[in-house]
């Protein structure tokens, strides 16, 4: 019996290479994603994952259609940048609502059907900024940690029935998530300079490849592990436990500011 696979955001970057490798290692794979994806070797929905009514049609037809759902992967997110202050409310409300809100949703709805049907993987997009939280990317940083804290929550509330719910970490990756990116207006050159920096770090960025087999080896885990990090990222993270708030701070502004 083929395992079945269910990625938002699948059709570029992180998500496509999952899916890709997912589809080479004999899964049944499923994409959900806001533009179109005509490869051919998976079926890809067309859908906003803020569109629940479509979400849920979406994810009960797969499994009503294949009688089991194994893997989960909340992918799909978008990065907004600049100084908080001069960010749009209306691109601030899509970002929470899109990195955040819809991830929850996403496992309200596929978490019931593992539930029910007793096993099965979610594996959230988390991200770097999560635990070491970045100036100029203050939105997005809060709604990487509000998946960590997601990601730990259901993990205890599911684990009983046979569902893990793990979040996936990773780095700098060279994926056209840079150039999509949603930049404040009225920046000075000081945030423009510190712009530039993340966006360099993140062209010179591992492969989207690295972290798909990441997360497969997550999904293919009898017992994975609640976070995995991906990337030259052990360091930070080290510093981030034994450092005191302060320093950390002083710390990110030097390297990013």
């Amino acid at each position: 019996m083929n395992k079945v696979v269910i990625i938002t955001g699948a059709n570029s970057g992180i998500g496509l290479a999952t899916a890709k490798l997912f589809v080479a290692k004999g899964y049944t794979v499923y994409g959900i994603s806001k533009g179109e994806y005509d490869g051919g070797d998976f079926t890809n929905y067309n859908c906003d994952v803020n569109d629940t009514p479509k979400m849920k049609e979406i994810i009960n037809g797969v499994y009503e259609k294949e009688g089991h759902i194994d893997v989960f992967v909340n992918n799909a997110g978008f990065g907004l940048v600049g100084e908080l202050v001069e960010l749009k409310t209306e691109d601030i409300q899509k970002l929470f609502s899109t990195n955040l809100t819809a991830v929850a949703v996403n496992i309200a709805i596929v978490g019931k059907i593992m539930k029910e049907q007793r096993h099965g993987k979610i594996i959230n997009t988390s991200s770097l900024s999560a635990v070491f939280p970045l100036p100029y990317q203050s939105a997005y940083s809060a709604t990487k940690v509000g998946i960590e804290v997601l990601s730990r929550t259901t993990r205890t509330e599911l684990m009983p029935y046979g569902v893990y719910v793990s979040a996936i970490m990773p780095g700098d990756v060279k994926t056209g998530f840079t150039d999509a990116k949603i930049k404040a207006e009225g920046r000075d050159k000081k945030v423009d300079r510190s712009l530039d920096k993340f966006d360099k770090y993140e062209r010179q960025g591992m492969s989207p490849n690295k972290v798909a087999k990441k997360i497969v080896a997550l999904a293919e885990k009898k017992k994975p592990k609640p976070r995995v990090s991906v990337g030259s990222l052990k360091l930070l993270i080290f510093l981030q436990k034994i450092l005191p708030v302060r320093m950390l701070d002083w710390l990110i502004k030097i390297l990013y500011c």
